[in-house]
């Protein structure tokens, strides 16, 4: 199998700094405190920007503010990581004031999900690194925190083997057979969508793509998909694997479910396609898989279904 180019991070390790940012909403102040709390406790180093409690409308502080946090915690040399404090809405803002040369520079884990997508694919798009589609800390990084969801982010971040089979109860097939491998791709599809058109946009030939979402209607997501669809990013794609797609309902009455979405829109591919994957949006207490974004993956719906990443997203 061919290895990936895309760049991979040095493996977290214990004693390293992680450095936290905020793309995005503000947050609460005391979930944060405790997921910092948390981070500590299993044995890293935490450096943020007082400016991450600024608040601007829903924002967590203007964007050349919440853009430059990102800026210098890549120029950090003693900041190995970069996580995010919250996702919601305005990610995408930052992206104008971004100092490429500096983050291409310096290539760095980075982990976040849902508004955090379009960094995701940012990153992955201009710097040809290694992301990591994982939780935020002011939303599931705390005390109490889903201990499946702690093992797979530690397993993604800080293990240079591959994560290998992840196994998943409730995992379905849109039809039975099919195994195909590629470099995994994706994120939340409302930020994916909203990228198409940018230079940022999505590239999914030969591609394993992961897409999920939250609170939005099934006739929305159809015409995603549709567009999606029409825009050629099916022509060429491996397989598909879809997340839990939390509160996606229809609202037309005719009790139409995501099974007949997919059904209507993706039937005619001859490619393994799975939905219910864990990883992003979640009902409370469900798990959030950590996903690197950009290493080779294989998708099987032909004897049990799951999700197996070949390589490791860190070296």
């Amino acid at each position: 199998m061919k290895k990936l180019c895309a760049k991979k991070s040095a493996a977290l390790k214990k004693g390293d700094t992680i450095g936290v940012v905020a793309p995005a909403w503000s947050f609460d102040k005391a979930n944060f405190m405790r997921g910092v709390e948390k981070l500590k406790d299993l044995g890293f180093k935490i450096r943020y920007d007082r400016r991450i409690f600024n608040k601007y409308w829903s924002m967590a502080g203007h964007d050349i503010e919440r853009a430059d946090q990102i800026n210098r915690m890549f120029a950090d040399k003693k900041v190995k990581a970069i996580l995010c404090a919250k996702a919601g809405y305005g990610s995408m803002r930052t992206i104008p004031y971004l100092d490429k040369k500096i983050i291409i520079k310096n290539p760095k884990i980075f982990v976040g999900y849902s508004d955090i997508t379009a960094l995701l694919s940012y990153l992955y798009k201009v710097a040809n690194m290694v992301v990591f589609h994982g939780p935020v800390i002011a939303g599931e990084i705390h005390g109490n925190m889903n201990p499946i969801t702690l093992k797979y982010l530690l397993r993604a971040i800080t293990q240079t083997k591959p994560m290998g089979r992840i196994k998943i109860h409730g995992l379905k097939a849109l039809r039975p057979g099919g195994r195909s491998s590629g470099v995994l791709v994706g994120g939340n599809m409302s930020l994916i969508m909203s990228m198409i058109g940018t230079p940022y946009g999505i590239d999914t030939n030969e591609k394993i793509l992961f897409l999920e979402d939250v609170g939005e209607g099934l006739e929305t997501i159809d015409d995603y998909l549709m567009q999606l669809k029409m825009a050629g990013k099916f022509k060429k794609v491996k397989g598909i694997i879809f997340g839990r797609m939390v509160k996606c309902v229809d609202h037309s009455g005719k009790m139409y479910t995501i099974r007949n979405v997919l059904n209507d829109i993706l039937g005619d591919l001859k490619i393994p396609i799975l939905y219910g994957f864990p990883s992003g949006h979640r009902i409370p207490g469900d798990i959030n898989v950590t996903l690197p974004i950009g290493v080779s993956a294989t998708i099987d719906a032909a004897d049990k279904c799951r999700l197996i990443i070949n390589e490791s997203g860190v070296s």
